[in-house]
């Protein structure tokens, strides 16, 4: 991922925080010479995501993806959010030299790593209970894999594979106005805060303020 010095992240802890409350990742790679992408929510077993920790998550037996934990192939995870776009107009300069463009501003977090999967019933419902409870956390009453028949979870176990991947390498890029002046990141926070056409738009707005303040 190409990021420049000032869009650069290396705080584990904004990394890891980010990860957990966007747990739904693009997981790409090469099986059987196609490169193939998939969306799947993967959850950290460890308190910070940094090289060598492990992240789970699991796939339908009928994917194939799960294949590549048999090849020692690598992977790539590609967190993402905040995603909002940036008009010129946001701009206290635009007015004073009309010398700015259109822009889109995101967080973006890439993963690389290697599988293994996991194919034993015990181990796969640990790995569901952990990804239940880690979802269901933030619920008033949460559900627990527990709740359903312990024969229907046996069944739906054996339709599936987990996947556990070792960090390999981390990429972090926060595209939050850094490099605008700070009238300019006033003047976007001002007319995102202002919009109610999206929530992104809160979020991103409070990411270039915090920024602004390092």
């Amino acid at each position: 991922m190409y990021i420049p010095p000032h869009f650069s992240e290396a705080d584990t802890g904004r990394i890891t925080q980010f990860v957990c409350s966007h747990p739904l990742a693009v997981m790409v790679a090469h099986v059987d010479g196609q490169l193939v992408g998939n969306h799947l929510p993967f959850m950290t077993l460890d308190d910070e995501i940094k090289i060598g920790s492990k992240l789970i998550s699991h796939t339908a037996k009928a994917n194939t993806i799960w294949r590549i934990g048999e090849t020692n192939e690598p992977v790539l995870l590609i967190f993402s959010g905040y995603e909002t776009y940036i008009s010129p107009s946001y701009y206290p300069t635009k007015q004073e030299t009309h010398k700015v463009v259109p822009t889109y501003n995101y967080v973006a977090i890439h993963i690389y790593g290697k599988l293994v999967c996991i194919h034993d019933q015990y181990h796969k419902h640990a790995i569901i209970e952990k990804l239940t409870d880690g979802m269901e956390a933030p619920n008033k009453n949460p559900w627990a894999v527990a709740d359903a028949p312990g024969d229907y979870i046996q069944t739906m176990l054996s339709n599936i594979v987990g996947i556990e991947l070792t960090i390999e390498k981390i990429e972090a890029k926060w595209k939050v106005s850094q490099n605008r002046s700070e009238r300019d990141k006033q003047g976007v926070i001002d007319a995102l805060r202002n919009d109610p056409g999206s929530a992104n738009n809160f979020v991103m707005a409070k990411e270039i303020e915090q920024r602004s303040k390092k």
